[in-house]
């Protein structure tokens, strides 16, 4: 089975006030354009393969995004619509692509202070108050592993999920629904 996986992300945690152009770029050309681009370098091989699997990674900003960071949120609305597109455009050869959208991630990305994620004490979940809110966030109670999100695209590019292309899989503990 062949399988492109995009995970790419960028985030700067400002309101749209506060975003520059500069920041806006850095974000949309590393989650949409980049999972545009790993789209057109893998199809080549998917063909030569005889079909296979595309996974972009979303977020709940893929649902609904929030005031903060308006590039993060366009870019994840983004990548719904370019799935479908590359759904549609290469199911007839065997291609499936698949949005998997998980939501508050224990990982470094919302943890640590990075030039690609920069943190500070409001929004890292290394702070006690903003982990707590995200986890009231949760209706399942906690949050999302990396784990949890490796079974899912494990089930989205297996036999199992055969018949699943074009389509989101929310992986958040219900936060959407808050």
């Amino acid at each position: 089975m062949s399988i492109l996986c995009n995970n790419a992300g960028a985030n700067v945690r400002v309101g749209f006030d506060e975003q520059t152009e500069e920041m806006w770029h850095l974000i949309v050309g590393t989650i949409l354009t980049g999972s545009f681009l790993g789209i057109k370098a893998a199809i080549p091989s998917l063909r030569r393969a005889g079909g296979g699997v595309i996974v972009n990674l979303g977020s709940l900003a893929s649902i609904r995004p929030g005031a903060g960071s308006p590039a993060y949120g366009a870019a994840k609305m983004g990548l719904v619509g370019l799935t479908r597109s590359a759904a549609a455009s290469y199911a007839p050869e065997g291609i499936r692509c698949v949005l998997v959208s998980p939501g508050h991630v224990d990982t470094p990305f919302l943890r640590e202070d990075t030039p690609y994620s920069p943190n500070s004490a409001a929004t890292s979940l290394d702070n006690p108050e903003n982990y707590a809110r995200r986890l009231r966030g949760t209706p399942l109670g906690r949050l999302i592993t990396a784990d949890d999100v490796a079974r899912t695209i494990l089930f989205a590019v297996s036999d199992d999920g055969a018949m699943v292309t074009g389509s989101m899989l929310t992986i958040d503990g219900g936060a959407a629904l808050a």
